[in-house]
């Protein structure tokens, strides 16, 4: 149409100018024809890149399709955590395996030892054979009737925990220490109220004297549980309760709550162990043999409410428990003031009363 009215101009002026003038206007028309079609390209891309976008532009995400995506993460979650408690599981019965290899070459060992049962001495020496031995008796730390009451809490308290369920889930460990050999045995640990704390003031009182000259008022009470062995327990490997230190650190004192026979797993101990020389031996023979597992060993049948008191250094382990009553004692632990105890930060007792309960405390509550 430009180009129509141009030459309609041209045909009126009718002068010799018109074919220059004609040159300039076809030029000029080019041009602009020229500038249109870029225009004209450019917008044509523009709607093709605007169109291709939006032909990729992802679809609306299904109620479908979300429930599909959670279930493959749960399946994959619930995949992983069966994994992980398998090895775990795995990894602890390999554990127990080496645990019962251990008690048969120890055993083995001990064969030809002289066995004997751990007698009440002279109180007044208590001092003098806990340096010697490593182990006494006391009779009579806990009346009849409080080993009934204690006994009877103690079972509830296992039995809420469910811990003896079978398939009983992980323990927990704010209610559970660790424990050799955990087929039908329980280290657990105990809540400083009623009947624990009167019971546990008996005890202190009925030997207050000795244990004062051993520990000092100041003593710190590192442990307080309840060791309970079911019918198939099985023997634990022999061992100390606390890495060996040239001073004594720690004393615990078990407490039976009904009579120990000899098949309910007594427990067994090393007298004169709790020496540096026996030490080595021990730990040179890898824990599995050496003279110190030739010497005389002495099984605590304990009467109800009798006691055997030693220090943690000396070598011990629970019998297995072959009878079909179940074995409960009442322990508790203390530190000597200024002593170096290596198992401070792991010693069965809960979490609210470690380091805070000395023995002038439990006296006089």
């Amino acid at each position: 149409s430009a180009i129509s009215a141009t030459f309609g101009k041209m045909r009126g002026d009718g002068d010799c100018g018109g074919a220059k003038t004609l040159g300039a206007v076809l030029g000029g028309a080019a041009c602009a024809m020229k500038a249109q079609l870029c225009s004209s390209l450019v917008e044509s891309a523009l709607a093709v890149s605007a169109s291709a976008a939006a032909s990729y532009a992802p679809a609306p995400v299904s109620a479908r399709d979300v429930a599909a995506q959670l279930l493959v993460c749960l399946v994959v979650l619930a995949a992983g955590w069966f994994g992980i408690k398998a090895s775990l599981e795995n990894e602890s019965a390999e554990r127990e395996k080496v645990l019962e290899e251990k008690v048969r070459v120890q055993r083995r060992a001990m064969a030809q030892s002289d066995a004997n049962f751990l007698e009440a001495g002279d109180i007044a020496c208590l001092q003098e054979e806990m340096r010697l031995r490593g182990v006494v008796r006391i009779n009579k730390v806990l009346d009849k009737k409080s080993c009934i009451v204690m006994l009877q809490y103690i079972n509830d308290t296992l039995d809420m925990s469910k811990a003896t369920k079978r398939n009983a889930s992980k323990l927990a460990a704010d209610v559970f220490g660790n424990v050799y050999c955990k087929k039908n045995r329980w280290d657990l640990k105990l809540a400083y109220e009623e009947p624990v704390q009167s019971s546990l003031k008996d005890c202190v009182s009925s030997v207050q004297t000795e244990l004062l000259q051993l520990c000092g008022s100041d003593a710190k009470l590192v442990e307080l549980a309840a060791l309970v062995s079911d019918p198939g327990s099985t023997r634990q490997p022999v061992h100390p309760d606390t890495a060996f230190r040239d001073t004594p650190s720690v004393y615990t004192c078990f407490v039976a709550l009904q009579d120990v026979r000899p098949n309910m797993g007594p427990t067994l101990f090393i007298p004169g162990s709790n020496n540096a020389e026996a030490q080595k031996d021990f730990q040179e023979a890898g824990e599995r043999g050496g003279p110190v597992l030739q010497r005389p060993f002495e099984l605590a049948l304990l009467s109800r409410g009798d006691a055997s008191l030693f220090d943690s250094r000396t070598l011990h382990c629970g019998t297995e428990n072959d009878s079909l009553q179940r074995r409960v004692l009442f322990y508790f632990s203390f530190q000597r003031s200024g002593s170096d105890n290596p198992n401070a930060s792991v010693s069965t007792i809960r979490n609210e009363l470690r380091g805070k309960v000395t023995l002038a405390d439990v006296l006089s509550a």
